[in-house]
């Protein structure tokens, strides 16, 4: 059993064999059918000589130069060569021409006449005017006064000193603010002898904006306005002013 089982794999393992050399036998053959004329053509192929053009030209030269041709044998032999152009190959010319030949030892340049004098420029070159530097302007001086408005009442007040100093409000109760600094948009303000709720050391009033404040201990309260410069004031009024202890003033919103 062994033995016919040996058989028959040798037998398929042939049959698989010669199938694979039929099918490499064709693919030969279709080679050899496709690339054998292109391998004939290619070792027969002999190129053109290109000496051809030059054979032509030079019998065309003998004859014409001989003295014993006749006109009527050498006017068909002209017309005939002109006739047949030659053929040129890859890298070779067919015609070229000569340039005009120059003595290199003669002058290019054209030579004045005798008693020519040549135009020289006068014309003298501008001297560029330097241009004038001008100082930085002084930085503007801060403002010394300030025009304050207290509950509808306009004064001017001066940096590091007390208002008001006349009016209603003085008659009333003195000079209850400080105007402790001053630029041309805000001015801070502090309580002469109080202080502010919130623990503020000076309340800033910006130009043209208004706040109240209200006393804590009486509920009086002030509006102050921060004037724009040059704001007419009125002539103020002298009057005794009624001296009060003033207490916590707080800023009640705008």
């Amino acid at each position: 059993m062994a033995r016919k089982v040996k058989a028959d794999r040798a037998k398929e393992k042939a049959r698989k064999q010669k199938i694979i050399l039929a099918c490499l036998g064709v693919v030969l053959v279709l080679l050899l059918v496709i690339q054998g004329p292109k391998t004939l053509k290619l070792l027969h192929n002999t190129p053109a000589a290109p000496v051809v053009a030059a054979a032509t030209t030079t019998t065309s030269t003998a004859v014409t130069a001989t003295p014993a041709a006749t006109p009527t044998a050498a006017a068909p032999t002209g017309a005939l060569v002109s006739a047949v152009q030659p053929t040129v190959d890859a890298g070779q010319l067919r015609e070229f021409s000569h340039f005009a030949s120059k003595d290199p030892f003669a002058t290019q340049v054209a030579t004045p006449a005798p008693g020519s004098t040549t135009p020289t420029s006068t014309t003298p070159t501008p001297t560029p005017t330097p241009t004038p530097t001008l100082p930085p302007a002084p930085p503007a001086p801060s403002p010394t006064s300030a025009v304050i408005s207290l509950n509808g009442e306009l004064m001017s007040v001066a940096v590091d000193s007390d208002f008001p100093t006349s009016g209603v409000t003085f008659s009333r109760i003195g000079s209850l603010f400080h105007l402790a600094s001053l630029t041309k948009t805000t001015a801070k303000v502090t309580i002469v002898g109080g202080s502010y709720a919130d623990g503020a050391p000076a309340l800033t009033l910006t130009l043209g904006k208004p706040v109240t404040l209200q006393n804590t201990a009486d509920g009086t309260r002030y509006r102050l306005v921060l004037e724009p410069p040059g704001t007419q004031i009125p002539v103020p009024t002298t009057s005794t002013p009624t001296v009060t202890t003033p207490g916590s003033v707080v800023p009640t919103g705008p």
